[in-house]
């Protein structure tokens, strides 16, 4: 019932009073990382001043992020649980954050054992183990025996489709069905920050072959928890971007409002792969599979998505 009313809140503050209360932080604590991922860039970073953001700084602005409205923060790196200040770990973080936000996640790698007190976890894996093991450190192994030993029941695959990989989410959904503890699938496309990463961007036929085809695996009862609506507006990209929706957190305790990418490489909204964004954009409009997406994504697990349920497939 509390998520109810806190969204309803949003809503009505967003709709009825014009206010622009943020929906979501990516909140990156450090740039530090055990992998050097092909696709990313943020590990390249590592060695800046101010690439690891202190315990006071966190503190400080948590409690601007709370001013502001924010609902949702999301912990990232780099990789969140290298993070530490002196006693103080992820964990208490978390904790700390868990009483003053609606929910709060993280994304990891996965390489570490990832059974912290988060509302969700996403864990990346990015194609089969051999294809995996190529853009991302030889790392499939831990990955996979991190799923398997976890006690937690909000996990969350998350999934970047490139050209190297995008011919591969089925087997690998296939695989991740003899996991009880993963809920399900959020897919978005590689983007291009232009920051020393690997191109792997998919060209534009590759895009539409890519997406048409999760959707099939969605209306085959795949537990793809990005909605219909989202999928097919991220294949030509129409769909109107509420930017303002978001807020951004870097390890030197900078904030900005707006696109993900802005501070982090390039602007190019013709190549936007984000489909969280979209998603968000959408349930703003009230969209309701949009709308859908996001219960499944952030609520808690027995009110979700999972491998070991019928699904009810669904047209939005």
């Amino acid at each position: 019932m509390h998520w109810f009313l806190s969204l309803c809140d949003f809503y009505f503050r967003r709709k009825i009073l014009q206010q622009a209360p943020p929906l979501l932080a990516s909140f990156k604590l450090t740039y530090r990382c055990n992998l050097a991922c092909k696709a990313c860039p943020f590990h390249q970073r590592k060695h800046e001043p101010r690439s690891h953001m202190s315990w006071d700084t966190a503190m400080a602005v948590l409690a601007t992020l709370k001013q502001r409205g924010c609902s949702i923060i999301i912990f990232e790196g780099g990789e969140p649980l290298l993070w530490s200040d002196g006693e103080h770990t992820l964990h208490d973080l978390i904790k700390y954050a868990r009483v003053h936000f609606l929910r709060v996640c993280i994304t990891t790698n996965g390489t570490m054992p990832f059974d912290v007190p988060a509302d969700g976890i996403w864990v990346s894996i990015d194609g089969l183990r051999e294809t995996h093991n190529q853009l991302r450190s030889d790392s499939f192994d831990m990955v996979w025996e991190n799923l398997c030993a976890s006690a937690q029941s909000n996990i969350c695959i998350h999934y970047t489709l490139n050209r190297k990989n995008y011919s591969e989410i089925e087997s690998l959904l296939q695989k991740l069905s003899h996991i009880p503890q993963v809920r399900g699938m959020t897919v978005q496309l590689f983007y291009p920050y232009e920051r020393g990463e690997e191109d792997l961007r998919l060209s534009d036929a590759q895009c539409r072959d890519a997406l048409t085809h999760v959707l099939q695996l969605k209306q085959h009862g795949y537990p793809i928890l990005n909605s219909y609506t989202s999928l097919r507006a991220m294949m030509d990209n129409s769909w109107h971007c509420q930017h303002d929706m978001l807020i951004n957190v870097d390890p030197d305790g900078s904030i900005t409002s707006g696109c993900y990418a802005q501070t982090r490489g390039r602007v190019d909204c013709s190549a936007c792969g984000f489909t969280p964004v979209a998603e968000a954009s959408l349930a703003l409009r009230l969209v309701p599979g949009a709308l859908r997406a996001g219960w499944s994504i952030f609520s808690h697990p027995d009110e979700g998505y999972c491998f070991s349920q019928s699904l009810t497939i669904s047209t939005w």
